[in-house]
């Protein structure tokens, strides 16, 4: 719309359509497409909410579990090659 008026030669006209709020102005429709989009979000929320409490609640057991195995491979790891390293002093 606003190309089309902009090409007429009526820039004021323009103007109003890109900045003003009235019906059919573009910030109407861009108005009216966030409320779509905020209703299409509403719909996904409580799935994607329920799903990322499960996700959590089933990573929170695991979580000391790895961090002990990580120490644990680290302490591995370090006994392992301090006999390789003392070669070379």
């Amino acid at each position: 719309m606003r190309g089309e008026v902009e090409a007429e030669g009526d820039e004021a006209q323009a103007v109003e359509f890109c900045m003003g709020w009235e019906p059919g102005t573009s910030n109407a429709h861009f108005g009216a497409w966030m409320a779509a989009l905020d209703k299409v979000a509403g719909i996904n929320r409580a799935p994607v909410t329920s799903s990322v409490g499960a996700g959590r609640s089933a990573v929170s057991g695991l979580l000391p579990w790895a961090g002990r195995v990580a120490v644990r491979g680290e302490l591995l790891a370090v006994l392992g090659l301090r006999p390789r390293l003392a070669e070379f002093r």
